[in-house]
């Protein structure tokens, strides 16, 4: 299989630099998954879309979705770019923690900030039976969330926390994926489980 993993970035002394959370790796390198990380650069995605197609896009967590960043800012526009040439070639597209704010904000829904959930245990709770559990317990790491109200219409919520904040949405068309937790992270064959919803 082979998957595009949005950067995210940082400040680093007196630049800024793009990386991925080696957990990704990780798990790309564990399943023998061939990997690009896609740079915060709108010019090297294109070249590397023209010579590339993945079977997957991952859009990773990371920065709050608005800082007021020009890094942060050229990321979004390079992320936003990946959705739109997911869609055109029809490719599955998973967005995680961040990345799921960003697909709901490309499709007209709406974030805001969230209390208990930046590194807090929480429960998820499925809306229906999927992955043969009811519910799972995870560990939180943003400080934005999606309020039921506020989920783009496009969407089907799929599981919510106990406060109903939507933690896992599913495009009702096109094959788009949104959690809200960081499955690379967890000790568990979750991640899997999401890969197999998405690649048919």
């Amino acid at each position: 299989m082979i998957i595009f993993i949005s950067s995210n970035v940082k400040k680093h002394f007196n630049t800024y630099v793009d990386f991925l959370d080696y957990n990704w790796i990780k798990y790309f390198e564990k399943k023998n998954y061939n990997f690009h990380i896609i740079p915060n650069s709108k010019k090297n995605f294109l070249k590397i879309s023209k010579k590339i197609k993945p079977n997957l896009i991952i859009l990773a967590g990371g920065n709050d979705l608005f800082r007021n960043n020009k890094y942060v800012k050229n990321r979004l526009k390079v992320e936003k770019d990946l959705i739109n040439y997911g869609i055109s070639k029809k490719i599955p597209i998973l967005g995680v923690c961040r990345g799921m704010q960003l697909i709901n904000h490309f499709f007209e829904g709406k974030i805001s900030k969230v209390k208990g959930h930046m590194r807090k245990k929480n429960r998820i709770i499925f809306k229906q039976k999927i992955f043969s559990k009811k519910y799972i317990d995870i560990t939180s790491y943003h400080n934005y969330g999606i309020k039921k109200k506020d989920m783009a219409s496009k969407f089907d919520a799929l599981a919510t926390d106990k406060n109903e904040n939507i933690e896992m949405f599913k495009h009702k068309k096109l094959n788009i994926l949104g959690v809200m937790w960081h499955p690379e992270r967890e000790k568990s064959n979750l991640i899997d489980l999401i890969f197999k919803k998405l690649i048919k």
